[in-house]
């Protein structure tokens, strides 16, 4: 309820700018020869972090009209479970963090089509456009399983223990061996391909020269639809839906 709340304060501050500049007609579209006109399409790339996770995102736009261009978004970010709690076990030494119970990681691949609306354009290189949005497209998920390196007696030599990337199953490992997670990489040839659908919404606030570079901050809401409940948790009731709020930051260019 906050960030709606942040959000319509400045959209109405952005409505109420737009229109003091169209009724004023100082900043109209012919007195800034500097910047390119709002019919260019567009494009970017960032950062996307949410309470789900993180990574990177690009976005394409086509104007269309009457305000609207079409947009074309890919996203690839991890997916989490939102009751993940990372431990440490302090019973050896040299240990590292691990998520208790998280036997499966979820990743996203998330191609996606919707429509931009213009609220409030950039008409100088000191203003700030306003843009709203709505996507949504398939989910490709990759679930990979989660391997730790666990403490075990060496088969060579019985006065030795040696660390063994192991799959992690709470039912068969001793909490009380587990070193630490092992290598990205391993168990990545068992990862598993999921099928899902996402929807993002959100309002885009951005700035600098149209002729150039701009930059850009996002804020808004990703839902991911998984109707095969991936199995991340063994201890928890895994979950078909996955949604946050998100923001993201980007540099994007038009062309």
């Amino acid at each position: 309820m906050i960030v709606f709340c942040k959000n319509t304060k400045l959209l109405l501050k952005a409505f109420i700018w737009v229109a003091f500049v169209l009724a004023s007609g100082n900043l109209s579209a012919q007195e800034n020869n500097d910047d390119i006109t709002f019919d260019d399409a567009s494009m970017k790339f960032g950062i996307h972090a949410s309470a789900n996770g993180f990574g990177l995102f690009y976005r394409n736009t086509i104007p269309a009209q009457y305000g609207l261009s079409k947009v074309f978004d890919i996203s690839f970010t991890s997916v989490k479970h939102f009751k993940e709690k990372t431990i440490l076990n302090q019973r050896i030494v040299n240990t590292s963090p691990y998520i208790y119970g998280k036997i499966n990681r979820l990743y996203a691949l998330r191609p996606m089509f919707g429509l931009q609306k213009t609220l409030a354009e950039k008409r100088s290189k000191n203003s700030v456009g306003v843009n709203a949005f709505a996507c949504t497209g398939p989910t490709i998920g990759f679930l990979k399983p989660t391997y730790l390196n666990v403490e075990m007696i060496d088969p060579n030599n019985p006065n030795v223990y040696i660390s063994v990337p192991t799959r992690y199953n709470p039912e068969n490992i001793n909490p009380n061996r587990i070193v630490g997670n092992s290598s990205f990489l391993k168990g990545i040839n068992e990862t598993r391909i999921i099928g899902g659908l996402s929807l993002k919404t959100g309002v885009e606030f951005n700035w600098g020269y149209y002729s150039s570079e701009y930059k850009s901050l996002e804020v808004g809401v990703l839902i991911d639809y998984f109707p095969g409940r991936p199995e991340l948790m063994y201890h928890l009731k895994n979950k078909t839906i996955y949604s946050s709020f998100y923001i993201s930051i980007a540099i994007g260019k038009n062309y």
